[in-house]
């Protein structure tokens, strides 16, 4: 199924976002990151954790969920590992905080964890493990979030869709960025299908009544499945405990005010950061892992497959291309942030 959109240039999108956090009573210091976090996103063509978003994180910044004026503060630190307390904010700049916590600590004792609590939603979070990787170490960063996926073998919403990411310096212009999902599909993309009344593959999710269903909005309505089976389930768990208990943060059912408008708990996060230099020379371990790169994509290919691409690399060019042609926008979501827009007197910039 074809998918209206509309073409809007960065510049403007980032203005759009920027203002209507502003309007929300977001200083201007912690809304510019959020806004970069957003355009990010969509100018890798991950539109699903940009803008498509700004209904929900509004809503919970007017109804009191999200403080806008919260502030990221760290409050525990050894050599090692440190905390951030996110006052209830914006979730990004605390994860940029957490970022460069973990890389300082990185490169002065090898290697560094840091959590995240009090938190809200950071969004893509390859962005923060390509930070850490640009900076030349190697990047996890893991979260947890409202209550969308069962367990295996159950039916309840008792987990989130649990992302993952891993950033890896190479000699290349891009690191090798993976960030993924621990669910069949994300959220964002079953909300993107259900407005439009499109079908997902069977295996994604079930209806309220527990039973298998390919129809976008009725898994909405009922619960995503974890990718793989038995193996999605121990992997999202995993996420699960390093973001909520590692941080003294919540974790599953106590977190669904997020989506539901009530009142919710304390999200958190993970990061951590490795200096290759621990076991030997920065420049020799990148070398290894280009030369290992080349050869994965010089291997073989696939009947009408022409180029091995890297995790990571589509986004880079989709980014390249959408700074000079604009970002393409699903006219759904546009329709969605206008009506927004007009509550908060904040002005659309024309497609």
């Amino acid at each position: 199924m074809t998918r209206p959109t509309i073409i809007i240039k960065a510049q403007a999108l980032h203005r759009l976002m920027d203002e209507l956090l502003g309007a929300c009573g977001c200083p201007e210091d912690t809304r510019a990151i959020a806004a970069e976090v957003f355009l990010e996103a969509e100018l890798r063509g991950i539109g699903l954790q940009g803008i498509d978003y700004m209904p929900y994180l509004i809503a919970n910044l007017r109804n009191g969920n999200i403080d806008p004026r919260g502030r990221a503060r760290l409050v525990k630190e050894s050599e090692g590992s440190a905390l951030i307390d996110g006052g209830n904010g914006l979730g990004q700049p605390g994860a940029v905080m957490a970022t460069n916590v973990a890389v300082e600590k990185a490169k002065t004792v090898g290697s560094a964890s840091v959590g995240v609590t009090n938190s809200q939603d950071i969004f893509m979070i390859g962005y923060y493990a390509e930070r850490i990787a640009r900076q030349g170490c190697v990047g996890m960063v893991c979260t947890s979030g409202p209550p969308l996926v069962h367990a295996h073998g159950g039916v309840d919403r008792v987990l989130s869709t649990n992302p993952i990411a891993f950033g890896i310096p190479t000699q290349n212009a891009h690191p090798v960025i993976v960030d993924m999902a621990t669910s069949a599909l994300s959220n964002a993309r079953i909300r993107q299908a259900s407005y439009h009344g499109e079908q997902v593959p069977l295996g994604t999710g079930v209806g309220p009544d527990g039973q298998p269903t390919t129809d976008a909005a009725t898994i909405r309505k009922g619960a995503i499945s974890p990718m793989a089976g038995h193996r999605g389930f121990g992997l999202s768990l995993v996420v699960a405990l390093l973001s909520g208990p590692l941080t003294g943060s919540d974790v599953g059912p106590a977190l669904a005010g997020a989506v539901s408008g009530e009142p919710s708990g304390s999200q958190g996060h993970f990061f951590f950061a490795i200096d290759p230099r621990s076991f030997g020379e920065l420049d020799t371990f990148e070398a290894a892992a280009t030369a290992y790169i080349n050869e994965i994509q010089g291997s073989k290919k696939a009947p009408g497959v022409d180029h091995i691409r890297m995790p990571g690399q589509r986004a880079m060019a989709e980014r390249e291309r959408r700074l000079v042609e604009g970002v393409s926008i699903l006219t759904a979501t546009w329709d969605i942030i206008g009506d927004l827009a007009r509550e908060l007197n904040v002005s659309m910039p024309e497609p």
